[in-house]
């Protein structure tokens, strides 16, 4: 499963445009060299070199968000979810008002298939307008994957089109497959690719890839068959969404 972290200074989602927090740039080079050593382990996969290396980062500079933001980015990987939790925690009472600590407890929820809790956590968040379609599509997606559908439909239609992410067409996407339309599911899901690219839909094509709804992606990266993605499956069967969707009386 892909996870949607955003672990300074891996991800461009931060509060900083950077990637890192004032507290991060502060702590020095030593610090940042740390840092940086463990987010390539990281990247890489390596997450007990990445943990030792976060650990000569706790060294240098104690009680720095960035750190506990990629312990709990790895915490999560490793589906210690507990320590994921504690982490992300740790790294928004450092930060206050740090919307990347709170938005990855939601993700959290949505990673153990809590999606009831889960889509009141993002609910939450709405208030962080510079992230709101992110947050929308996350609304909307957890409420149907909680078999939702009236809790989803308003936050559907407040998405405001045309739109500055790929946010609104994996929306509208997530919408059409959980009501058993891979036809318009697949329409939403190619015209979202060809008008952001991949690099820019990645995530949200993705989380439609981890309930079966869209080919998980080639080990390189591409998305698999065509980029028109004309031989998209439908739902994965036993994936309930809906009540009395998929074949589920």
């Amino acid at each position: 499963m892909a996870v949607l972290f955003a672990a300074a200074p891996l991800s461009s989602r931060a509060t900083q445009e950077t990637g890192l927090s004032q507290a991060a740039k502060d702590a020095g080079e030593s610090y940042l060299r740390a840092l940086g050593s463990a987010g390539i382990a990281y990247a890489n996969h390596d997450f007990s070199k990445a943990l030792d290396k976060l650990d000569v980062a706790d060294q240098i500079a104690p009680n720095i968000p960035d750190t506990w933001m990629m312990r709990g980015a790895i915490y999560a990987e490793q589906r210690a979810f507990d320590k994921a939790q504690d982490s992300f925690e740790k790294a928004g009472k450092l930060n206050p008002g740090d919307f990347w600590p709170q938005y990855n407890l939601a993700e959290l929820l949505l990673m153990q298939k809590k999606f009831g809790a889960a889509a009141t956590a993002f609910q939450r968040l709405q208030v962080y307008a510079t992230n709101q379609e992110l947050v929308q599509f996350k609304v909307v997606f957890t409420n149907l994957m909680a078999g939702n559908p009236d809790a989803a439909k308003p936050a559907l239609d407040a998405m405001k089109f045309p739109s500055e992410t790929a946010a609104y067409y994996f929306a509208q996407a997530a919408w059409a497959f959980a009501h058993q339309n891979s036809k318009d599911g697949n329409y939403w899901t190619r015209t979202g690719l060809k008008v952001f690219g991949l690099p820019r839909a990645l995530s949200f094509y993705d989380q439609l890839a981890q309930v079966g709804w869209v080919p998980m992606r080639n080990a390189d990266g591409s998305v698999p068959a065509s980029n028109d993605l004309t031989s998209l499956p439908g739902p994965t069967p036993g994936v309930d969404l809906l009540p009395g969707a998929g074949g589920t009386p």
